[in-house]
This record gives C-alpha cells, structure tokens and sequence, in this order.
C-alpha cells in the first residue's frame, strides 16, 4: 500500500451509502471502511483503463 496517502471527502446518495454499507458487511468485513473504498476505487479506475483499452467510451 502507499505510504503517503491523501485525505479527500465525497458525497453519495443515500441508496449509494446503502449500497456500500451492503459491501462493507458481506464483502469487505475485515478491512476498514478506508480500505475498502480505496479498493472500489482502483477498481473502477482499472475497469475505465480497460474500457478505454478497448475504445469503449463510457
């Protein structure tokens, strides 16, 4: 992992937070709350790479 990270707030929607809280539970249980959006993130970043790889625009 990193070892300088960045602090940064966002904001959801409240069916978003539920979506998250859901993860949290059955997905990401051991980790942190920070833990698991930094892995939601790289992921999304990683599928956007992969799209545009493939010239799919989103």
């Amino acid at each position: 992992m990193a070892t300088q990270l960045k602090r940064f707030t966002i904001s959801v929607t409240p069916s978003m937070e539920a979506e998250l809280d859901s993860a949290k539970k059955e997905l990401y249980y051991k980790g942190t709350k920070n833990d698991m959006i930094r892995d939601l993130i790289a992921r999304g970043l990683a599928t956007l790479r992969a799209e545009k790889a493939v010239g799919k625009e989103v």
